[in-house]
């Protein structure tokens, strides 16, 4: 199903903030190869930068599934005339509503936030609470209360939307675009071949073994990192020092690597539909097991069982 995203680009938006929240959506539809979101544009189209893009004037028919309404670092000196009153109605008919960098100050003028928990980015903190006192204050980067979604400028908007696409498509595909914007930032290869972990290394580190014990055991429903860590009384982060040390990857593409390989027996025994193989194996989308599957194989999984 493909959902519609609305960016509202206020005045003086910040273009980082900006390229931050729209290229997952983007980079989600490279990935399944399907049109998830259809981006609309719509506001000033003029950034702090001076950048320009081109945009529909903001009216109160846009009907769309997502409404972003992006922000700069700083709030302007007033909202556009009407666009408190555009907002209430069109939220009225989103599923999910969001505003990033000071566009969650937009969405607190329009009340569209009261009773939420809410990050508001672009005053100081005694101002927000007295100027806002009906908002949950958040100080955390970003922050999701029910459809409501507010965060920090900058690449706090990238992890938002790795979150949100993930709590709607699959922690699956959540974490395949944060493994894709690692790649573009280190130039990491598609995915390395598996390692086995050798009978001394499972002696000397059994937090380890245990770790990938618990991937073994959790293919069909995978655990977070997060997770895992916590099961071998680690932080996430010395989880991953040991599997770069001894595994010469991050605990995510191994996980990952197990669950094609079992992939990978499942499709060339020939007992299952593919779309069967792709939920035992922590796939929520069907495109998105293909995809993975040939760049890892260079086969995709029907291919491969031809073959």
């Amino acid at each position: 199903m493909t959902r519609t995203v609305g960016v509202l680009l206020l005045p003086d938006a910040s273009a980082l903030t900006y390229a931050a929240a729209v290229e997952p959506l983007l980079a989600c539809n490279r990935l399944l190869g399907e049109r998830c979101f259809d981006i609309r544009h719509a506001g000033s189209g003029i950034f702090s930068s001076g950048l320009s893009a081109g945009v529909q004037p903001l009216d109160s028919e846009m009907n769309p599934d997502w409404l972003l309404v992006v922000g700069g670092h700083a709030p302007g000196r007033s909202l556009p005339a009407g666009i408190v009153e555009h907002l209430q109605v069109i939220s009225a008919r989103a599923s999910v509503i969001g505003g990033l960098a000071s566009g969650s100050l937009a969405l607190a003028e329009a009340g569209l936030l009261d009773g939420f928990r809410a990050t508001l980015h672009g005053l100081p903190a005694s101002v927000l609470q007295s100027q806002y006192p009906a908002i949950r204050h958040s100080d955390d980067v970003f922050c999701v209360d029910r459809n409501r979604l507010t965060c920090r400028g900058a690449t706090a908007a990238q992890d938002l939307m790795i979150w949100t696409i993930g709590r709607e498509l699959g922690r699956d595909v959540a974490e395949a675009l944060a493994q894709w914007f690692v790649r573009e930032r280190v130039g990491e290869p598609e995915l390395a071949p598996g390692t086995e972990l050798d009978q001394d290394t499972r002696r000397e580190q059994p937090a380890l073994a245990g770790a990938v014990d618990l991937m073994l055991a959790n293919i069909e429903e995978p655990l977070s990192g997060d997770d895992i860590a916590g099961h071998v009384g680690l932080s996430r982060r010395q989880l991953e020092r040991l599997f770069r040390r001894y595994l010469d990857t991050v605990p995510s593409r191994y996980y990952l690597r197990i669950r094609l390989d079992r992939a990978r027996e499942l499709v060339r025994a020939n007992s299952l539909s593919l779309t069967e193989i792709a939920l035992a194996c922590g796939f929520s989308s069907g495109a998105h097991f293909s995809t993975t599957y040939r760049n890892a194989f260079g086969l995709t999984p029907s291919e491969d069982r031809e073959a």
